[in-house]
C-alpha cells in the first residue's frame, strides 16, 4: 500500500472539509474583543491554549464516535446525514448572515473580559473552534475510516485537524494585521465563501448516507 500517496491524497481532503467549518476568520472578532486590553503575549498564550483545547476536542470526539454510534445503536449512514444535516443549516447561516457559530455565544465578550477569565477554552475553542459543525465532520470522517485500515485512517484524520488547527493559530495569533487587512466587510465576504465551500461539502455528506441507507434496504 502506497501509505505517502494515500496520506498526500486525504491529509488535504480532510483538511478542506474541516476548514470551512471550523472558519477562524469569524473568530477574530470576537478574539480581538476579548483580548483587547491584554498584552501580546498574553494574546498569543490565549490563541494557543484554545487551539490546543480545540485539537484535542476533536480528536477525543474522532476516537469516542465509534463508542457513542455502539452505544446508541446509530448506523453509520445516519452519522453522515445527520452531521450533513447540521453542517448545512451552519452553511446556510454564513451564506445568508455573514456569521459563524461563534454567534450563537450569548455571553457579550466584554462581560467575559470584565470578569478577567480565561477564555480560551469556553468561548474560544469551544463553541467557536471547536463547535457542533467541526465535531460532526470530525465523526463524519471517522465513519469512513475502513475497518482494515483504522490506524492509518485515524492517523490521516488527526493530520487533517492538526493542519487546520495550526491555520486557526496563525489567524488568531495574527489577528490584529487581518482585521485591519480585510476589515468588516472582508471578513463577510470570506465568511460567505466558507459557506458555500461547506454547502457542497454538507450535500456530499447527506447523499453518502442516503445511498448506503439505500444500499442496506
Amino acid at each position: 500500500m502506497d501509505y505517502f500517496g494515500l496520506a498526500a491524497k486525504y491529509i488535504p481532503f480532510v483538511t478542506l472539509g474541516l476548514l470551512p467549518i471550523m472558519n477562524p476568520l469569524s473568530t477574530v472578532p470576537l478574539f480581538l474583543e476579548l483580548t483587547k486590553r491584554m498584552s501580546p503575549e498574553r494574546k498569543h498564550q490565549q490563541a494557543r491554549r484554545a487551539c490546543l483545547y480545540a485539537l484535542s476536542i476533536l480528536a477525543v470526539f474522532l476516537f469516542i464516535g465509534n463508542g457513542i454510534i455502539t452505544l446508541f445503536g446509530i448506523s453509520l449512514a445516519g452519522i453522515r446525514v445527520a452531521g450533513g444535516l447540521i453542517i448545512l443549516v451552519l452553511a446556510f447561516r454564513m451564506l445568508f448572515s455573514g456569521e459563524g457559530e461563534e454567534a450563537s455565544i450569548e455571553t457579550e465578550a466584554t462581560e467575559i473580559k470584565r470578569a478577567n477569565l480565561d477564555f480560551s477554552f469556553s468561548p474560544l475553542a469551544m463553541p467557536s473552534l471547536a463547535g457542533p459543525g467541526s465535531i460532526a465532520v470530525v465523526m463524519s470522517y471517522g465513519s469512513q475510516i475502513p475497518d482494515d485500515a483504522l490506524v492509518f485512517g485515524h492517523f490521516i484524520v488527526i493530520c487533517g485537524i492538526s493542519i487546520t488547527v495550526l491555520i486557526a493559530y496563525i489567524a488568531l495569533a495574527g489577528s490584529a494585521w487581518i482585521a485591519k487587512f480585510l476589515g468588516e466587510h472582508g471578513i463577510q465576504a470570506v465568511t460567505k465563501i466558507m459557506g458555500f465551500l461547506l454547502t457542497c461539502i454538507a450535500v456530499q455528506f447527506i447523499a453518502s448516507g442516503i445511498r448506503d441507507f439505500s444500499q442496506t434496504l
